[in-house]
């Protein structure tokens, strides 16, 4: 058998050209390729190279067994790399989130459910739920859109709420609730990442100006010692986050179209036994967080 670190030699060569710049990524000596290479031609009983003075550069034959060598290459990583993770579900359920409220709520509220959980720490992105769950890479995955694949169904959690957080010199502080329209000239203070919250606040709030803070805590220090505003929801509200609004800002709720978005808990239908029941306990909990 062909050892996997010559493989993955001939991949980082046809990648970058030259013996220097190979060894370069590798973070390897250039006669240590210049060795791997020739014992590669040697295993294969094949010419690879065309070898000129001070220059070395595939031929035909070495194309294509660099083209096969990456297929191997990248076989071997997501081998690596599911096993690994299909490893970890047996000791918990892995959540991840494409929008950032759900997983605050899911956090805080760990403690309740009758399942060992943990979390991812980035968001995902929607295109990447399907991936992200027949890799293993999370167990359970709530997203806005209902999937049904012959691997992957979902089921509805509940709706996330936004809200509007105001100075109390605010004009609309005096609001009952508001539309986003209502929110019109205004510039808010938004975490950087907030999934496909982000798509419906620039679409639905006429020439609004987004401040997008990196750092959560950094946000919240601005909020409490500025005038303003920014958003909380049904779900972040629910959280009991130690000293995050209490402050004397006035949250109002945001009523109308597009003010809510649907949640689905995603998972691999042959992990169902284990999944629902979890999410049958999140959908109780989720209904009261209002």
């Amino acid at each position: 058998m062909i050892d996997l670190e010559l493989l993955e030699e001939l991949v980082a060569f046809n990648e970058y050209g030259t013996l220097s710049a190979t060894a370069e990524h590798l973070m390897i000596t250039q006669p240590s390729v210049t060795r791997g290479m020739k014992q590669l031609e040697q295993e294969l009983g094949v010419k690879l190279f065309n070898r000129q003075v001070n220059k070395i550069t595939l031929n035909e034959t070495g194309k294509l067994a660099a083209k096969e060598a990456k297929k191997i290459v990248e076989a071997e990583n997501n081998f690596t790399e599911k096993v690994i993770n299909f490893s970890k579900t047996k000791a918990n359920i892995h959540i991840g989130s494409t929008a950032p409220g759900p997983l605050i709520w899911l956090k805080q509220n760990r403690k309740i459910f009758n399942k060992s959980l943990s979390f991812t720490n980035q968001l995902i992105k929607e295109t990447n739920t399907i991936s992200a769950l027949t890799n293993y890479k999370e167990r359970l995955i709530v997203t806005t859109q209902e999937i049904n694949t012959k691997l992957i169904e979902s089921m509805y959690l509940g709706i996330e709420h936004l809200y509007v957080k105001l100075s109390p010199n605010d004009p609309l502080a005096s609001y009952n609730s508001v539309t986003l329209k209502t929110l019109t000239g205004n510039s808010f203070l938004v975490a950087n990442e907030i999934g496909p919250w982000r798509k419906v606040l620039s679409q639905n709030i006429p020439n609004a100006t987004f401040l997008y803070q990196t750092n959560v805590a950094a946000l919240d220090e601005i909020t409490h010692n500025s005038s303003f505003p920014t958003f909380r929801s049904n779900l972040t509200l629910n959280s009991h986050i130690p000293n995050r609004d209490n402050d004397n800002k006035i949250i109002i709720p945001v009523i109308g179209k597009n003010s809510s978005l649907i949640f689905y808990g995603s998972y691999l239908k042959k992990q169902r036994k284990n999944i629902q029941p979890l999410l049958k306990e999140i959908i109780s909990i989720w209904t009261k967080a209002k």
